[in-house]
């Protein structure tokens, strides 16, 4: 079985594929020499075949480049998706640590009411107090830590909206994307020039 120099090429560059970008530029070369040779010796019967051969040749190493290019784009897709899917379960964890902080800090601030209130010992307010300062200023604190434990509620509470929204965003976005790529699957097409 006869090789010419284009299988040879053909297959050094299938086994080594980290060298092919090279074997086809060598094969560009060897054939764009072969052919300005014949045009020299003025043979011009054979040049159909050599321009077939360097045409060839040059789809091959468009092909090549492409995929490497779209390889390298592809990768740096897939980079910057993963910063951003980090990004935003950076953001996820921070909102929920926040939530968590503001729940704890109105619980905390309900239980000083509750223990401000309870407290043996402490003036209670009754109808028959006298309302002495001392009396209101304890009901003072009592009424802070509720207005407060009140505000710490309210602020876990927008917290926790967001988060969920963010949620419930991501997950849309994700199966839009899903759907996407399940189209893109059915729909590929394949372009074949002669």
């Amino acid at each position: 079985m006869a090789i010419n120099q284009t299988g040879l090429n053909n297959l050094l560059a299938t086994l080594s594929p980290k060298n092919n970008m090279a074997v086809l530029r060598e094969q560009r070369s060897n054939a764009l020499q072969k052919l300005q040779q014949k045009i020299d010796a003025g043979k011009p019967d054979e040049l159909k075949q050599d321009m077939q051969e360097l045409a060839a040749v040059d789809r091959q190493l468009a092909q090549g480049i492409y995929d490497e290019v779209s390889q390298r784009l592809e990768k740096e897709r897939v980079e910057r998706e993963a910063a951003f899917a980090k990004k935003e379960r950076d953001r996820e964890r921070a909102l929920a640590k926040h939530e968590r902080l503001l729940v704890n800090r109105s619980m905390s601030k309900i239980l000083s009411a509750a223990n401000k209130a309870d407290y043996p010992g402490e003036v209670t307010i009754s109808a028959f107090s006298d309302g002495t300062p001392k009396e209101r200023s304890y009901v003072s604190a009592v009424d802070r830590d509720l207005q407060e434990a009140a505000q710490y509620g309210i602020a876990a509470a927008e917290v926790a909206v967001r988060r969920k929204s963010a949620e419930a965003k991501a997950q849309i976005e994700e199966r839009i994307e899903k759907q996407q790529a399940d189209h893109r699957k059915k729909n590929k097409r394949v372009n074949i020039t002669v």
